[in-house]
C-alpha cells in the first residue's frame, strides 16, 4: 500500500523542511480526481479521511486507482475499512479506560476530602478539649482560692 520509493523520498524532505501543513478532509477531497470520484464515492471519502496516509501517498493511489483491476481495488477498500473499524475500536476502548481512570480519580478525591475534613474535625475537637480543660482548672483555681480564703484565720463567715 505504500508508494514507490522516490514518492517516500518526496514526502520525507517536504516533511523535514516543514513545508507540508495537515489539509483537512475537505482539501484532500478537492484534490481526488472527478473520476475517482463518481467511480469510486465511498473509497475517495475514505482516503481523504484516513490519516494513515500522507497527501503524497494519497496522490498516488488516487494516480494508479484507474488502473488497478477491481480485486485490488477492493483489497484496498477492506484495508482502509478496517483500519477505520480498528481506529473506532480503539477510541472506544480508549474513552472506556479514560472513563474508568476518572471515576477512580473521582472516588479518590473524594476520599481524600473525607479525610480532611475527618482531620478538621479532630483538630477542632482537640482544641475544644484544650479549651475545656483550661476552663475546668481555672475553675478549680478559683474554687480553691475562694475556699483557701474561706478557711485563713481572720476570715469571716456571714
Amino acid at each position: 500500500m505504500n508508494p514507490p520509493a522516490s514518492t517516500q523520498t518526496t514526502a520525507a524532505a517536504t516533511t523535514a523542511a516543514g513545508a507540508t501543513a495537515k489539509m483537512s478532509v475537505t482539501d484532500i477531497e478537492k484534490r481526488i480526481p472527478e473520476e475517482i470520484r463518481k467511480k469510486y464515492p465511498d473509497l475517495a471519502a475514505l482516503m481523504a479521511g484516513t490519516e494513515s496516509m500522507t497527501q503524497e501517498e494519497r496522490d498516488y493511489w488516487f494516480q494508479i486507482m484507474p488502473i488497478m483491476t477491481d480485486d485490488q481495488v477492493q483489497k484496498l477498500r477492506n484495508i482502509l475499512i478496517h483500519e477505520k473499524e480498528q481506529l473506532a475500536k480503539l477510541d472506544t476502548e480508549y474513552e472506556a479506560e479514560l472513563a474508568k481512570l476518572n471515576d477512580k480519580h473521582v472516588l479518590e478525591w473524594k476520599e481524600k476530602e473525607q479525610r480532611e475534613k475527618r482531620e478538621q474535625i479532630k483538630t477542632a475537637e482537640s482544641a475544644e478539649e484544650v479549651q475545656e480543660k483550661a476552663n475546668e482548672d481555672a475553675l478549680l483555681k478559683q474554687l480553691d482560692s475562694s475556699d483557701a480564703q474561706a478557711t485563713a484565720p481572720g476570715a469571716t463567715s456571714v
